[in-house]
């Protein structure tokens, strides 16, 4: 996901990592957004450190891919060089197949299938983004 030259060091990746983590939770947290594992959630931001330079999202409701919440996200990373957000849409009682947007260097990459999004999300536009590149077969 992240194709930056920017190389970490341990002692370097985790206070970033945390910080814009929490600042992802305050952001969604601002708008009224609920992250409760255990109960009602609008959204999950992965705890899982992997030792990437990636924020890995898990949205339960639509309203968080209007673009002024995805453009704040982009703008965020500003602040990060070298990191990339995922905003996966993960909404309980669908059986709809991987879809979401990738943040990566002040770009959006909008992996969306808008067949299964309901009106109004099925028409949803980010301003300079660029399709997501199909996987060739096998891999």
């Amino acid at each position: 996901m992240t194709s930056s030259k920017i190389r970490f060091t341990r002692e370097e990746f985790l206070p970033l990592w945390t910080a814009l983590r929490e600042r992802i939770i305050g952001y969604f947290e601002s708008l009224g957004k609920a992250i409760d594992p255990f109960g009602r959630k609008d959204f999950w931001v992965v705890d899982d450190d992997l030792g990437i330079a990636l924020v890995e999202i898990e949205i339960t409701t639509l309203e968080l891919l209007d673009p002024p919440v995805i453009y704040a996200l982009r703008d965020m990373l500003r602040e990060y060089p070298g990191f990339a957000i995922t905003v996966s849409v993960a909404l309980p009682g669908t059986n709809w197949p991987g879809m979401g947007i990738a943040l990566v260097q002040g770009e959006i990459v909008d992996g969306l299938k808008r067949s299964f999004l309901p009106p109004p999300y099925c028409n949803l536009h980010y301003f300079g983004s660029r399709p997501e590149q199909p996987t060739a077969p096998g891999r």
